[in-house]
């Protein structure tokens, strides 16, 4: 099934119809939604780091450079996946619009990548230093990511329509004298 036909499946549609925001889609839409990702990451940020250098002892790799080095090689690749990720919702097109179903993508990516971080295995010290970096970059670089450029976009791709109209408006008016 390709990429298109999955996002347009039925699963996908919004089952509002009416232009008004009632209270329970306030609620799900602009509360509780954002809310779990946004915990996630909360949690993340606070227990972490101490999980990987009290709980893994992942401060003698490398005679401590592994945990210098890889945030920065992580940044840098959330950089790229950022823009990567604002060019693919540029070019999204879908009936539900351009971020929907990135937001809905990135739900199950976020809950599958967030306990990834926590189930290292217990294994050689190697294999536990691969599977920190690719989770951790599968859930900051790619799953939240996705989520995250998808929901600060809502707003700036709802009022596009509404910006453009404006710009018409002064494009027609003859400058002041």
């Amino acid at each position: 099934m390709s990429s298109k036909k999955l996002i347009e499946h039925q699963a996908f549609h919004t089952k509002i119809h009416s232009p008004e925001v009632k209270p329970a889609e306030k609620w799900l839409g602009y509360l509780l939604g954002p809310a779990g990702a946004l915990l996630l990451n909360a949690v993340l940020a606070t227990y972490l780091n101490v999980y990987y250098t009290d709980v893994l002892k992942l401060t003698t790799v490398w005679g401590g450079a592994f945990l210098v080095f890889f945030p920065i090689v992580s940044k840098i690749i959330d950089a790229i996946t950022n823009v990567v990720m604002g060019y693919a919702i540029d070019r999204t097109r879908t009936r539900e619009g351009k971020a929907r179903p990135w937001l809905l993508l990135s739900a199950p990516l976020l809950t599958v990548t967030g306990i990834l971080l926590f189930t290292v295995p217990d294994a050689s010290e190697t294999v536990q230093v691969v599977w920190v970096m690719v989770s951790y970059n599968l859930f900051y670089s790619f799953a939240y990511t996705i989520f995250n450029m998808s929901h600060n976009l809502m707003v700036p791709l709802s009022t596009q329509i509404l910006l453009s109209g404006a710009a018409c408006l002064y494009s027609t008016r003859s400058p002041p004298s």
